[in-house]
């Protein structure tokens, strides 16, 4: 399965990220891993922490009718939650079933380009887990292909100019209810 959903979609949960960390950096509360990102990327073994602070969560889930969307952001570092070389995987489920994907590697400081991304790429996602208990959901899979390099906003993602991924992830996400 491809990941078809543009930059635009990625945009606002990772600009509230960026403008969360600062407040969540005075919290008193110690940041708690809830969930890891491990693998290769670009042929170098990396690891993102999926961490939650408060009331803040780098893994949720919505549910809406038969359709649920996932949202995982992994960073280097527990304490600096900074875009540069963060991980972000969205995952849209409908009747239990992945209808949508995407994955987004900034490479700057903020979520525009230059990113590399599942958009135009040969990237697979497999699922192995999505199991609710109250408003905690167990998150686990796998993603594997090449990503796309986006150098421009508006522009079409490169698959040639693109890195290799391999990154099983696993994480607590914590429900979000309107």
């Amino acid at each position: 399965m491809k990941g078809k959903r543009t930059l635009w979609g990625w945009l606002g949960p990772l600009a509230l990220l960026a403008m969360a960390a600062p407040a969540a950096a005075g919290a008193p509360e110690e940041p708690e891993v809830i969930g890891s990102m491990v693998g290769l990327l670009d042929g170098e073994e990396r690891e993102w922490f999926i961490v939650s602070q408060d009331v803040d969560s780098n893994a949720t889930f919505t549910e809406l009718g038969d359709q649920v969307q996932i949202d995982l952001v992994g960073f280097v570092d527990v304490d600096d939650w900074r875009v540069r070389d963060s991980l972000s995987l969205s995952i849209t489920l409908v009747e239990g079933e992945v209808t949508e994907f995407d994955v987004l590697h900034p490479i700057g400081a903020t979520a525009m380009p230059p990113v590399f991304t599942s958009d135009n790429a040969s990237v697979r996602l497999d699922l192995h887990a999505f199991d609710v208990q109250g408003s905690k959901a167990h998150v686990m899979g796998r993603v594997e292909g090449v990503l796309a390099l986006q150098k421009e906003l508006g522009e079409d993602a490169i698959e040639d100019e693109g890195i290799g991924i391999s990154v099983e992830f696993d994480a607590e996400a914590s429900r979000i209810e309107y």
